[in-house]
């Protein structure tokens, strides 16, 4: 029994290198998946601060959408960039999500608002999108995604944007 043991063990694992080895110049291709527009209720619910709905004032522009909260540290990190980008005039759609309004309204005055619009979101919107978690920035064309960034985002991701 020992004697087939010896034989057997060497033999699967040279099997095993010879796949790995034959398959290493084979680089699998992935098809993406093709990310979805913005949905509609972006562009329908009405602006926290100005009380208007965005409509279709960014129909032909590029833009972010930015998900946002107080209580997400990684948000905060990021927050300086959205600033810098604000004043190159950058348009920032903001998405502030599952939040507390008092909350909301301390953190931007404490930090300030890079945002050309904030909206509230319990959930709808980022379910619609497929939102991860806090912060996520999409980069816009129109309606079109055509970049998604999880986690914060730094001046790095944004050059090929601009």
């Amino acid at each position: 029994m020992n004697k087939i043991k010896v034989l057997i063990i060497p033999i699967v694992l040279f099997l095993i290198a010879l796949v790995i080895i034959t398959n290493l110049g084979n680089v699998k291709t992935s098809v993406k998946k093709p990310m979805p527009d913005l949905p509609d209720l972006i562009f329908e619910e009405l602006s926290y601060f100005k009380k208007e709905a965005i409509g279709k004032k960014f129909n032909n522009q590029k833009y972010l959408v930015n998900f946002f909260a107080s209580w997400c540290a990684p948000c905060l990190a990021e927050h300086p960039t959205f600033m810098k980008l604000r004043e190159k005039g950058v348009i920032i759609i903001g998405i502030n999500f599952r939040d507390d309004e008092e909350n909301l309204n301390e953190w931007l005055n404490a930090h300030g608002n890079p945002f050309e619009y904030v909206i509230r979101d319990e959930g709808d919107i980022a379910f619609e999108l497929g939102l991860i978690g806090v912060p996520e920035t999409f980069f816009v064309d129109g309606k079109v995604i055509y970049k998604k960034v999880q986690g914060p985002i730094f001046g790095d991701d944004i050059e090929e944007f601009l």
